[in-house]
């Protein structure tokens, strides 16, 4: 079938033929030329990654825990540091706690934070910490615990979109630190506003970090701060069963809900201080430590630097050492290697420093001790029959560790109409965890919830258990530190000491 085409247009419209015929002929019809699109010139946008303290994820991935369990997290990340801080200065922790509506107060007996530090702190750019390289059993599982504390309150304030702020105050050495953190959102970075003003805090110090007091959730509105009031107690009384040097008070809303006082205010542990041994490093490790030396104190010597680890600090070690590995007088960069690193050189000295020196036993990381666990498992309610304490010390390829595992029921428990509920205390080097982190106990991979229905013991008995573990180097299994690996098997007493 043959289209129709209208007499005019069929008249005026040229023909394929006479198209290509014509065409670079003079007078030939001119073809309208389709019109030219602009390109896009794509310039490489340049974004900040100091961003990422102020994403909701990213914190997620640091500390492990979602936004509704924020307030656990500044609890224990203030809490940890205030308890160095004592430690270091030789002094027995004094910890207050205050919550009130839309705020976390945590404030100590010790030194007091330089204002050095908080300026370090808060800059962004670089990250600050002394747990970088170090192998040693430390509290906490960050080591940037404010850089990630200062953008939470931020974050949780994003109802209010563009205009969203956090602040947070630092008092010590009479001075009070206001710290209000945004963000930049045409440079995409953190945005902070630091000022000073006179503080009544001249010892120890103060931290009072501002939270929205509501957030939504669903379809409703909630208070992150009360919705964890029973959680943030637990968490807080908590530190008192690991710490028998720590006294600690907490109160809410003007009500004291927590006054431990220590059972030993001379009790000693590990401290981040003490050198850290050579035994507690494989060579990945040991390749992070010495380059870390080297960035921030670029002219040490081979003796400088194993001078400061534990076994090593006398010269007849230091020059034994040397000579082993034929570097006297020679520069840590040197022998290093400047331009990649000399892997066969790192493996010497390691090896050297550890032919040269004692590996640390377990008991010298700190033991918590029978009679403080007694003592609050009496005072909690747990009936004396019932009490159970195990310690074992090991070590695993040369790492010590000490488990102690505490078992009690609740004298009321088995009579009372409704009794006590179980209470469960996990943790880690002196630190309570948010969460249970004993999800793999031994090469079985059995968690801390085999462990107790092995005692018969499920969620709906009364009973009050602890299991804490000191560990020189913790193998953590996720990014937010909230999971461990026990090796060994703490269900058995293996050659330490057990109580029936």
């Amino acid at each position: 079938m043959t289209d129709v085409i209208p007499f005019e247009l069929a008249k005026s419209a040229p023909q394929k033929d006479d198209v290509l015929t014509n065409c670079g002929k003079a007078g030939a019809r001119e073809i309208p030329a389709k019109p030219t699109q602009k390109k896009l010139t794509r310039v490489p946008f340049t974004v900040s990654r100091l961003m990422e303290f102020c994403n909701r994820q990213e914190l997620v991935n640091q500390t492990g825990h979602d936004v509704f369990e924020w307030p656990l997290v500044i609890l224990k990340e203030l809490v940890d540091n205030a308890i160095d801080a004592c430690e270091e200065a030789g002094i027995a922790p004094v910890v207050s706690v205050v919550v009130k509506r839309g705020s976390i107060v945590v404030e100590d007996n010790g030194p007091g934070i330089p204002a050095k530090t908080i300026d370090g702190v808060l800059d962004y750019s670089v990250r600050v910490s002394s747990r970088e390289a170090y192998v040693s059993p430390t509290r906490g599982q960050q080591g940037n615990a404010l850089k990630t504390v200062l953008p939470m309150s931020y974050v949780m304030d994003d109802r209010r979109g563009e205009d969203a702020s956090g602040k947070t105050v630092i008092e010590a050495h009479g001075v009070a630190h206001h710290i209000a953190f945004a963000v930049d959102h045409i440079r995409q970075e953190p945005k902070i506003k630091h000022t000073t003003k006179p503080s009544p805090v001249t010892c120890g110090t103060r931290i009072t970090v501002r939270l929205p007091t509501t957030r939504v959730w669903g379809d409703h509105e909630v208070d992150v701060i009360e919705d964890n009031k029973a959680r943030f107690l637990e968490l807080a009384a908590s530190y008192a069963w690991l710490n028998p040097h720590l006294s600690i008070r907490v109160s809410w809303d003007g009500e004291v809900k927590i006054d431990a006082k220590a059972s030993n205010p001379a009790w000693a542990k590990w401290l981040p201080s003490l050198p850290t041994s050579p035994h507690w490093y494989d060579k990945s490790r040991f390749r992070r430590y010495m380059a870390a030396h080297i960035a921030n104190r670029g002219n040490a010597t081979v003796r400088e630097f194993i001078g400061e680890l534990r076994g090593l600090s006398s010269t007849v070690k230091q020059k034994a050492v040397l000579e082993e590995i034929g570097a006297s007088h020679v520069s840590l960069h040197s022998f290093f290697g400047r331009r990649k690193p000399n892997g066969d050189n790192i493996a010497r000295l390691l090896a050297a420093c550890r032919n040269h020196s004692k590996p640390v036993r377990p008991a010298q990381l700190g033991i918590i001790g029978k009679e403080h666990f007694y003592r609050l498992m009496e005072a909690a309610g747990g009936d004396p029959k019932t009490f159970r304490y195990v310690l074992t010390p090991g070590e695993t390829d040369g790492i010590p560790r000490v488990v102690e595992f505490v078992f009690g029921v609740h004298r009321d428990g088995l009579t009372a109409a409704r009794g006590p509920s179980r209470r469960v205390i996990t943790g880690v080097n002196w630190s309570p965890g948010i969460s249970n982190p004993f999800r793999q106990l031994g090469r079985g991979g059995a968690g801390m919830d085999a462990l107790l229905s092995d005692l018969y013991a499920n969620t709906g008995q009364p009973v009050i258990a602890v299991l804490h573990v000191a560990c020189a180097r913790v193998a953590y299994r996720d990014r937010g530190k909230s999971a461990i690996i026990v090796e060994g098997d703490a269900r058995t007493s293996g050659d330490g000491e057990e109580d029936e």
